[in-house]
C-alpha cells in the first residue's frame, strides 16, 4: 500500500488535529501532482467497543452502513461512503472486479506502527441480477461495493478505528479534520455503552402463503426429470407499533447464534437487511481458500438423547444425503473450472446451532501453489480474483438449486416477492486479497415499523410439502424472536 511520511504519530487515543492536517495536506499534493483523486487513510487504537455500539454511534438512516460479525474473528462495520460501485446485468460481477482493481492501489496511508493493515471494501449482491417483482420498490442494488469513511475493527480488548477520506485538488482540508475529530469522540462516548433494552412489541404478522403448493409443482418437475432439486422461500411480514430497532435486533442475534455470523446492509435510505448466517459461501486467507456445503437439516432435540437420536437420523437420511452431496457436487466442479484443487471429505459432519442442525462439509482449495517460487506463486493467485470465485458459486444449489437454470425459473415463477440480498452474497474483499463472504440467509428486511422476515427450504423427489412447511415455520419463528 502507497505511503505517506509525514513524521507524526497518528496512532493515539487522542488524535491531534495538526497532525491529521499535515497528513491530508500531503495526500492533497499527491493528488495535484497525479491529478487524480486519492484515498487519505490513517487508523486510530482505542478502547474496547463493540460493533453494535459504533453503528448506534455514528450509523444515520441516510447513510449506508455494513455490518459483518463473525463467529470467531473481529467484527467489522464500515460507515458511510468514499468511493463506491454500483452494477447490475449479467456482468454485475465483472463490473464490481473492475472497480476494486482500479481502487486497491490509490489507498495512502500514514507511515505509523499498524498502517500496512489493509483497506476493506465492503459488498453486496442481490440474489438475481435484477428485480423479480416489478412492483415492489427496488431497496437493494444487483451489486454493490464500496470504501467506507469509517472502518471500526471491534475487539475484546481494543478495537482500531480507520478513516478513510477521498482527497482531490479542492478538498477543503480544515473541515474534514473537524469532522474527523468530532466522529473520533463519539466514538470514544459509546465505548462504554451497555446494551439496549429490550422493546416490547405487540405484533401483527402475516404467515408464509402458496408455499405448499410451489413444493408441489417442483416435485412433478422433478418426477419429469426436469429437475433435481430446487430451494424455495417464503416470507412472513411483521407490523410493529414503532419502529424496530436495528442494533438491539444484532445484539439479540449475536446473544441467540452465537455460531453464525450476524450482518446489517443499509442502503442510506432507510431501509436494512440484517440476518444471522450459518453459511460460509467463502473465505480466503493467505492464498488459502475454503467455502462449505451446508444442505440438509433438521431440528435440535429437547433433551441430550432426543438430540444425538435426531442428528444420527439426519447423518443416515438418505433424501437429506442426496440433497447435501448435489451441493457439494456443485462447489467442486465450478471449483475445478477455475483450476483449482478442491480437497474435501467423502462424508458430511454436522454443523450444530442452537434451534437447527445441518449436514455440513468444508471444502478448501489452494489459491497460491506452494511449489513455485513466491513471485510466480503470488502471480498467479492474482489471477483468481475473489469476486470471480462468486460469479462461479452464486447460487449454489444450497440456495436455488441442480439444474441451477431450471431451478431459478421455478423460483422466479412460483416466489410472489423479490429475494433482494436474501439468500445472495454478503462480505469483504480487502487490499490484500483476504476476504469474506456469507450467505444472506436466516434474514429479515426492516423498514420502519415494518420487516420482511425470508426462510427457506431444499425441494429434493422424497420431500414432503406439509415437513418443508414447517422447516420454513421454524426459522422464521426463531428470527422473529430476535426482532421483537
Amino acid at each position: 500500500m502507497p505511503v505517506v511520511q509525514h513524521g507524526f504519530d497518528l496512532f493515539q487515543t487522542t488524535v491531534k488535529p495538526p497532525a491529521i492536517h499535515r497528513f491530508l495536506s500531503e495526500v492533497q499534493q499527491q493528488a495535484v501532482q497525479t491529478n487524480q483523486a486519492q484515498i487519505a487513510s490513517f487508523s486510530v487504537s482505542m478502547a474496547a467497543i463493540a460493533p453494535w455500539a459504533a453503528l448506534a454511534a455514528l450509523g444515520q438512516k441516510h447513510q449506508r452502513h455494513f455490518y459483518y460479525d463473525p463467529p470467531q474473528a473481529q467484527a467489522m462495520v464500515g460507515l458511510d461512503v468514499v468511493v463506491e460501485c454500483i452494477a447490475a446485468g449479467k456482468s454485475r460481477f465483472a463490473q464490481a472486479q473492475a472497480f476494486v482493481q482500479a481502487w486497491q492501489g490509490r489507498f495512502l496511508c500514514a507511515e505509523v506502527g499498524e498502517c500496512d493493515r489493509p483497506n476493506h471494501f465492503f459488498c453486496s449482491a442481490t440474489f438475481f441480477d435484477e428485480a423479480t417483482a416489478t412492483s415492489a420498490p427496488a431497496y437493494f442494488e444487483p451489486m454493490y461495493v464500496f470504501v467506507p469513511k469509517v472502518q471500526v475493527m471491534a475487539g475484546k480488548v481494543s478495537s482500531r478505528v480507520t478513516f478513510n477520506r477521498l482527497v482531490t485538488a479542492t478538498t477543503d482540508i480544515h473541515q474534514t479534520v473537524a469532522h474527523l475529530d468530532w466522529q473520533l469522540k463519539q466514538l470514544t462516548a459509546m465505548a462504554s455503552l451497555g446494551m439496549a433494552k429490550p422493546a416490547s412489541h405487540k405484533v401483527i404478522t402475516k404467515g408464509v402463503a402458496n408455499f405448499e403448493l410451489a413444493v408441489t409443482a417442483a416435485l412433478r418437475q422433478m418426477q419429469a426429470k426436469e429437475l433435481h432439486k430446487v430451494v424455495l422461500a417464503d416470507v412472513m411480514d411483521v407490523v410493529a407499533p414503532q419502529a424496530i430497532d436495528g442494533v438491539r435486533s444484532l445484539q439479540t442475534l449475536r446473544q441467540n447464534h452465537p455460531d453464525c455470523t450476524v450482518f446489517s446492509v443499509g442502503n442510506g435510505r432507510g431501509q436494512a437487511f440484517i440476518g444471522a448466517s450459518p453459511e460460509r459461501l467463502l473465505s480466503i486467507h493467505q492464498g488459502q481458500l475454503t467455502t462449505d456445503a451446508l444442505a440438509g437439516s433438521a431440528s435440535r432435540g429437547q433433551t441430550p438423547d432426543a438430540d444425538t437420536q435426531i442428528a444420527q437420523a439426519l447423518l443416515h437420511n438418505d433424501k437429506e444425503r442426496y440433497e447435501h452431496q448435489v451441493v457439494v457436487d456443485f462447489i467442486v466442479e465450478q471449483l475445478r473450472s477455475l483450476h483449482l484443487t478442491p480437497h474435501y471429505s467423502p462424508t458430511p459432519n454436522l454443523l450444530q446451532l442452537l434451534h437447527i442442525q445441518h449436514l455440513h462439509t468444508t471444502i478448501t482449495a489452494q489459491l497460491k501453489s506452494p511449489h513455485l517460487p513466491s513471485k510466480i506463486s503470488s502471480d498467479l493467485s492474482q489471477k483468481i480474483s475473489p469476486i470471480e470465485i462468486l460469479a462461479k458459486l452464486h447460487p449454489t444449489p444450497a440456495v436455488a438449486g441442480v439444474p441451477r437454470e431450471a431451478a431459478c425459473r421455478l423460483i422466479r415463477e412460483h416466489e410472489s416477492f423479490d429475494r433482494t440480498l436474501y439468500a445472495a452474497p454478503l462480505g469483504w474483499i480487502d487490499t490484500e486479497g483476504n476476504s469474506e463472504f456469507v450467505v444472506g440467509i436466516r434474514s429479515a428486511l426492516i423498514n420502519g415499523c415494518e420487516a420482511r422476515l425470508y426462510a427457506g427450504a431444499g425441494i429434493v423427489a422424497g420431500s414432503e410439502p406439509a415437513k418443508e412447511l414447517a422447516e420454513i415455520k421454524l426459522k422464521l419463528q426463531t428470527l422473529l424472536n430476535a426482532l421483537v
